[in-house]
Order: structure tokens, then sequence, then C-alpha cells
């Protein structure tokens, strides 16, 4: 049974699309302070655990180097938008299924985030090769891109068709 935007699963939907550009924005600018303060590499920057996904062996950085705080903040903001990504995800395939275009751009995004998360760790393991950082800001715009996709569908039910 669809729903129409108005009810409360819709209102849900648009808290969790808006909360994905936003919090997937702040991310790339978190990511974009790493890079820029040098701190790309202080948790750490071998093929070990000790590096990813701990930060120097440990579960939490130590908050007195400011490097390490910028890049794991970096990290564990990730949480946050996995927690809008999948909110998305299954609202979309719990409520929406019968939107295509909504179904696909949730989808999209979320392994677009899996994806993201698996080549942050080939960042920090391949001590930060520029080639595989540079990847990792396109991949990240991508997702961004996708996000904004999928907002603007939520935001106007009346759509714009990606279908006939």
């Amino acid at each position: 049974m669809s729903r129409p935007f108005g009810e409360p699963s819709g209102r849900l939907l648009r808290v969790f699309a808006y909360g994905s550009v936003v919090s997937i924005y702040i991310l790339i600018l978190i990511g974009g302070y790493v890079t820029t303060s040098n701190s790309g590499g202080a948790c750490g920057e071998s093929a070990s655990s000790d590096s990813w996904p701990f930060c120097k062996g440990a579960v939490l950085p130590s908050l007195s180097n400011a490097a390490q705080t910028i890049e794991f903040t970096h990290r564990a903001f990730n949480f946050v938008v996995a927690f809008f990504v999948v909110g998305t995800l299954i609202l979309t395939w719990r409520n929406y299924r019968y939107r295509t275009d909504l179904v696909r751009f949730s989808t999209a995004m979320f392994v677009g985030l899996v994806a993201q998360v698996l080549l942050g760790m080939v960042t920090v393991t391949s001590a930060l090769n520029p080639v595989v950082s540079d990847a990792h800001l396109g991949l990240a715009t991508g997702v961004f891109a996708v996000a904004i996709a999928n907002a603007l569908f939520v935001w106007n039910p009346r759509r714009i068709l990606l279908e006939s």
C-alpha cells in the first residue's frame, strides 16, 4: 500500500533524505580539513589494524594529539552519515518500493557509501597514495550528487520522472 508524502512516513523520509545530503557535505568538508591539516596519517599509515579502523592501535585517539583527533573525527562522522543513508534506504524499501526512482537512488547512495568506506580504508593503508586519495574525494562527490538527486525526488513527489 502506498502512502502520500504528507503522511508521517513521508516527513520522516524527507528528514532522512535531507539529513543524508547535509551529513555527506559535512563529511566532505571534514575530509578536506584532514587533507589540508596533514592529519591523514595521524592514526597510522600502514596496512594493519593499528591504523584502520583503529587509531595507532587504540579504539579512540589521543585527544592531546590534534592531528589524531581531526582524522578520527572524519572517521567517526561516518556513523552520522550511515545513520541517514541507511535510514533513507530502509524507509524507501519499506514504504516506497513503488517509487523506482527513490529505490534506485537510495540504493546507489548506500552502495556508494559502502564503497567510500572501503576506499577510505585503502587510502589510509596505502600511506595516503595521491591517486587513491583523489579517487576517495571523487567517489565522495559522486555519492553527494546521488544524495542530492534523491533528496530532489523526495522533495517533489510529483517528480521529475526517470521513466516515461
